[in-house]
């Protein structure tokens, strides 16, 4: 029943609307193996009969749900015929096309430069602008405020806009192009169009935004209208995501940043003051629960909200709570539209808090000089906190200070309690990425303001002290994926920088702490947070009394030798080179043959260098700076040691 063959379909009489169901598609033959099913669609894209064309549609939808089909489906030409079903006369026709594109292009990046390629762009272009030139307002049921099919085929447009212009250069260029910004401008205003379109031309505009003078120009011009969003009163959860992300297009323009900051600051405040572990908790107690799941979650891979993949059975429960939503379905929306609002913030905050050039001084040095060989000088690694003050503007750090954000962020990037991430990973699994996606922006986030604050403007060193302990037991009692590990170790890392003049706070470390840290260097199997521990432990070893430094040189020297990753590599010396700034551990240097293992590493990473120059990218100015200051460090500790007597009783 409803087999697909060449030529025109047969609705059977049990299946009136002639619409394949997934069902069927999942007998038909694979299109990896077959173009039958693709050949057949593209008769019925081409077929003059609307009926045809939406059945082609949605064969093409349901398709789409299938990984192994969409290199088929790109290969070929589905792309490029369907595409002028955007501007197709029959309204459901238009719909249908809008919404199939809009899904295949929340796939990849990759899928929305092969969408721009096969020339999405046109019809889209001339659709979102007939709306435009007709100055057009969409109509809803009052009852449950459903949008009418030109205005969901609208919103299906801009979120296919957002997703190109998101992905590809090209079509951000096409946009500004396009005359189509003043338009979308225009529908932020949520009473005329509607929360749900104003949230999703906001987010568009939020990409479009971003490093990008030709929109910038245009959006200055309307500083009123993004006051008036900013202004909005409202706790609900719309209004809250609607604020945060056109405080962040306003952030991203700079004539509109400077004339609304205090407005901006204000509103991604109060959007990271919501306790959003109590509203999970409220909702995960109104979620139905699989008993048998909830004793072995699957574990969920953290993803990308807008481009990562689904389940067909996610897919097709997700499209039935489209279609008949529930009370429940609708708080879980709303929910998801906080932890959405939230993440944002913290991105936002993130960029407005960042410095030109203030990533790595290493690597803005001068290669040319860099590889120059001088005497190694101490005093280059003596830089107290190892901290560059005052790299915001000072209204911006009492912004800061004033809205409490560090504390705020540090309440946002919590893990939730163990029975409401049970519940979220099997009964509501987007929401569990969501929040996660929260938890690791607002980490980065704090990770950032480390770098561009003071220590008394965080808070003081007792209070990053305790941030630093937090984390490290998280790390080591709660099981965490990729990405939040990632983005922990490298906060750790960054309040240790602001730590090196408060030994006090270290006197209670014991050997089984430091063990403990050894321990989870050596079962890491990812080169970036091996990096991150390895630069903790040099850091530790200017805090530390000398049975631990000693402990934390052989172990470095050791792994380092082992270590196959050039960043890896460069990162450890570099940080081993810092445990010297302040005591020369000539003992330790002694009883450990620290010289000729400091060598050795300079021969291995000389020859990783060279093969693996490429692969470096941006990162090969540091490590070459590394990599001269380790030559001068090894004869800096020879002359040491020709001078130095050894404790024969050490």
């Amino acid at each position: 029943m409803g087999k697909t063959k060449k030529g025109k379909p047969k609705p059977h009489k049990k299946n009136p609307t002639g619409l394949q169901s997934l069902r069927d598609l999942e007998h038909d033959e694979d299109v990896s193996t077959s173009s039958g099913p693709i050949n057949t669609i593209i008769d019925q894209l081409q077929n003059p009969s609307n009926d045809e064309k939406m059945c082609g549609l949605q064969s093409l939808s349901t398709l789409c749900q299938r990984e192994m089909n969409i290199k088929q489906i790109i290969d070929s030409d589905l792309v490029r015929i369907a595409a002028p079903l955007l501007l197709d006369q029959d309204i459901n026709v238009r719909q249908a096309c809008s919404g199939c594109l809009r899904n295949l292009s929340c796939i990849s990046v990759e899928i929305c430069e092969r969408l721009v390629e096969q020339d999405v762009f046109t019809p889209l272009q001339t659709l979102l602008g007939q709306y435009a030139n007709n100055e057009w307002l969409p109509t809803s049921d009052k009852k449950d405020s459903m949008l009418d099919q030109k205005a969901d085929t609208f919103l299906q447009a801009v979120n296919i806009m957002w997703n190109l212009c998101e992905s590809t250069s090209v079509a951000l260029e096409f946009f500004n192009n396009s005359h189509l910004l003043q338009s979308f401008v225009r529908c932020l205003d949520h009473e005329k169009f509607g929360m749900e379109i104003s949230i999703s031309v906001a987010q568009c505009l939020l990409v479009i935004s971003e490093d990008n003078p030709t929109a910038w120009r245009i959006l200055a011009e309307f500083v009123s209208v993004f006051q008036n969003v900013l202004n909005l009163e409202g706790s609900d959860f719309k209004t809250v995501i609607l604020r945060t992300v056109v405080a962040g297009v306003a952030s991203n323009v700079p004539s509109l940043s400077m004339q609304c900051l205090p407005l901006i600051m204000d509103t991604l405040s109060t959007t990271i003051e919501i306790n959003h572990k109590q509203v999970l908790n409220e909702l995960t107690s109104r979620l139905p629960l699989n008993e048998n799941e909830a004793q072995e979650p699957t574990p969920v891979e953290i993803v990308d909200d807008e481009m990562g993949e689904e389940s067909e059975a996610d897919a097709s429960a997700r499209r039935l709570r489209e279609d008949m939503p529930t009370e429940l379905d609708n708080d879980i929306k709303n929910v998801g539209y906080l932890l959405s609002a939230q993440r944002t913030a913290a991105e936002i905050l993130t960029n407005i808090c960042s410095s030109e050039g203030s990533e790595s001084k290493d690597e803005m040095e001068d290669i040319s000089d860099a590889e120059s060989v001088h005497d190694y000088d101490i005093n280059d690694h003596q830089n107290g906190n190892g901290i560059c003050e005052d790299k915001i503007p000072v209204e911006m750090s009492e912004a800061i200070k004033a809205h409490k954000i560090v504390e705020k962020l540090w309440a946002r990037s919590q893990p939730l309690p163990e029975n409401v991430k049970l519940i979220l990973m099997t009964a509501e699994k987007n929401l569990y990425k969501r929040q996660n996606s929260l938890r690791v922006s607002s980490l980065i986030c704090l990770h950032n303001l480390c770098n561009v604050m003071t220590t008394e403007e965080l808070g003081g060193a007792t209070a990053i002290y305790n941030v630093w302990l937090d984390l490290g037991q998280q790390i080591f009692q709660i099981q965490q994926d990729y990405e939040s590990l990632e983005a922990s170790t490298s906060l750790m890392r960054a309040t240790l920088e602001h730590l090196k003049k408060s030994r006090e706070l270290f006197q209670q470390v014991s050997d089984s702490d430091l063990q403990l840290i050894l321990d989870g260097i050596q079962n890491c199997d990812k080169s970036e947070i091996r990096a991150n521990w390895l630069r903790m432990l040099g850091s530790l070893g200017c805090l530390l009394a000398e049975p631990l430094v000693k402990k934390i040189t052989d172990f470095m020297l050791e792994t380092t030798l082992k270590e196959d990753d050039v960043w890896t590599i460069s990162e450890s010396l570099d940080s081993f080179m810092d445990m010297f700034s302040d005591n020369d551990w000539n003992q330790i240097v002694y009883e450990l043959n620290v010289v000729a293992k400091t060598k050795e590493l300079e021969k291995i990473l000389k020859t990783k260098m060279k093969q693996r120059k490429r692969e470096l990218g941006d990162r090969y100015p540091a490590i070459v700076t590394i990599k001269t200051n380790l030559t001068r460090f090894c004869k800096y500790l020879e002359t040491q040691q020709k001078n130095f007597v050894p404790n024969p009783t050490s």
